[in-house]
């Protein structure tokens, strides 16, 4: 399904709203998808099985459209000469942030847990 969206969909998407707001809905659109995770506890059995495919294939349909569409930003912006090199260090840093960021959610999380009554920042 994400190859047929990516093929036949995403084309049409981007022709009609160009790629700065297809990344601006996608990235929107993301944010309802993700907060709804947590009141799929209270399904059960088939329900929740469907409620997480179609949820986890709308959070990938959405994910395609925000990354397809920075890509399409960087490269109109960059000279032809330097996209390798360009789309080389966006590779890299991306990367680079997805390794750093659970980690430093996580050094967050606990130093939260251990200031619940602090008058600044509490938990």
């Amino acid at each position: 399904s994400l190859l047929v969206y990516q093929i036949f969909v995403y084309r049409w998407l981007n022709n009609t709203l160009g790629p700065v707001n297809s990344t601006r809905i996608a990235s929107a659109l993301s944010i309802p998808i993700i907060a709804a995770y947590p009141f799929m506890t209270h399904l059960s059995g088939i329900r929740l099985g469907l409620a997480l495919y179609i949820a986890a294939m709308i959070k990938s349909v959405l994910a395609i459209t925000r990354v397809s569409g920075t890509s399409l930003l960087q490269n109109n912006a960059v000279p032809q000469g330097q996209r390798g090199a360009a789309n080389g260090i966006a590779t890299t840093l991306m990367s680079l942030f997805k390794s750093v960021a659970p980690a430093g959610a996580g050094v967050l999380f606990s130093w939260a847990q251990k200031r619940q009554h602090a008058a600044f920042f509490p938990g």
